[in-house]
C-alpha cells in the first residue's frame, strides 16, 4: 500500500476499520473526496469545463466531496451518476461484466470538455469504470480523461488501459491515494476500503443500492428543470 499523506492514511485506516459505523464510513468518503478534488484541481486549468462521472453508490459521499470542491472552481461542471449491476458471468469469478441499469446524465450542449472525470470508491477489475467510462465517450470527447479513487488495486491501470485504443488511453490520468496488491479469495482487495463499499455504506446489497435515488442527483435534476 502507497499512501501520499498521513492524513490521507488516518482516512483510509478508518475504511479498514471493520468498527467504522457507516455514517462514519459515509463521512469519510466525503473528506477523501475532498482531498481528490484538491488534488486534480492542481493539475487542471481552472478556465475549463468539467463533467464528473459516478456510481450511484459514491455520489452522496465520495463524489459529493470531489463535486463541491471543484464546481466552484472551474468554469463549467456538468454531472453524470451511473447504476450498475455487477456480477460475473457463468460464475467465473475472473470475468466481471457491469451493465448500466439507468443513468442520470447532464447535458453538454455544444461545450467543449476538457476534463472528463470518472471517480470510483476503489478500482480492481475496473469493469465498472470501463463500462462506464464506454458510454460516457459515445457523447463527449474530452481532451483529458482523469480516472479517480481512494484506492486502486496495482492492476487496475494497465486493465483500463487494455480495455481502450490508444486515442483514449493516451488521455487517461489516474489520481488515487493508495495502490494495493493483495486479494482475499473472494477477490477483495486487502486492506482496500475495507470491504464491499455496499454495505459499508450502510446498504443491503447491490440490489438496495440499484433502488437508491442519491441526493445530489435529486437536487442537480431539481435545477435542472429549474433552468428550463
Amino acid at each position: 500500500m502507497t499512501v501520499k499523506t498521513k492524513c490521507t492514511k488516518k482516512l483510509l485506516d478508518k475504511l479498514g476499520d471493520k468498527s467504522t459505523s457507516p455514517e462514519a464510513y459515509r463521512s469519510v468518503m466525503f473528506k477523501l473526496g475532498v482531498k481528490l478534488g484538491n488534488s486534480i484541481l492542481k493539475s487542471i486549468n481552472s478556465q475549463s469545463n468539467v463533467y464528473l462521472a459516478c456510481t450511484v453508490e459514491d455520489a452522496d459521499f465520495l463524489a459529493k466531496g470531489i463535486l463541491t470542491t471543484l464546481e466552484p472552481k472551474v468554469s463549467k461542471l456538468a454531472f453524470a451518476c451511473f447504476w450498475n449491476q455487477r456480477f460475473s458471468p457463468f460464475e467465473i469469478n475472473e470475468l466481471k461484466v457491469a451493465p448500466i441499469l439507468k443513468k442520470y446524465q447532464e447535458p453538454v450542449n455544444n461545450d467543449i470538455v476538457q476534463y472528463l472525470i470518472v471517480i470510483k470508491s476503489i478500482i480492481s477489475g475496473a469493469c465498472v469504470v470501463r463500462t462506464n467510462l464506454t458510454n460516457l465517450i459515445q457523447k463527449i470527447e474530452p481532451e483529458k480523461i482523469l480516472i479517480a479513487a481512494p484506492v486502486i488495486y496495482k492492476t487496475a491501470e494497465e486493465n483500463l488501459r487494455s480495455e481502450f485504443n490508444k486515442n483514449i488511453y493516451s488521455k487517461f490520468e489516474f489520481f488515487y491515494f493508495a495502490k494495493d496488491s493483495t486479494r482475499d479469495d473472494k477477490g477483495i482487495v486487502l486492506p482496500g476500503i475495507g470491504g464491499s463499499v455496499y454495505e459499508r455504506l450502510g446498504f443491503q446489497g447491490q440490489d438496495e443500492k440499484n433502488r437508491y435515488i442519491p441526493e445530489i442527483v435529486k437536487s442537480r435534476r431539481h435545477q435542472l428543470v429549474q433552468k428550463i
